[in-house]
């Protein structure tokens, strides 16, 4: 390599891509929020699984109270929103789609249940 001078480029060296690394996070750092991530979405998916049971057991109940249902659903979809953005977020920051497919695949789950 020559001399750099005003005119040319400092090194020949390519700078990679930051498509899949926007935040250009270590590899240590990513592999962090990896962990922090699929900790998050497990237990998130764990409260959702368990609001949608409660929600199937309230409506099996033939006298069941029209109040407490519109709030289970409510807490559903809430639960519902907070995977998909949790995964959303993934995407943007790692550039896998990985965690919005599971998340698909948790919500059509309880969808045929």
């Amino acid at each position: 390599m020559t001399n750099p001078t005003p005119q040319s480029p400092v090194s020949d060296t390519t700078i990679p891509s930051n498509k899949h690394n926007p935040f250009n996070l270590t590899t240590d750092i990513r592999d962090s929020l990896s962990e922090v991530f699929c900790a998050a979405i497990h237990s998130h998916k764990s409260d959702y699984l368990t609001r949608k049971h409660w929600l199937a057991e309230h409506l099996a109940k033939e006298d069941h109270d029209k109040k407490h249902t519109e709030v289970l659903i409510s807490l559903c979809d809430f639960s519902e929103r907070l995977l998909k953005s949790e995964a959303q977020t993934y995407k943007a920051i790692m550039g896998s789609d990985f965690w919005i497919e599971e998340v698909t695949k948790i919500i059509q789950e309880t969808e045929t249940v």
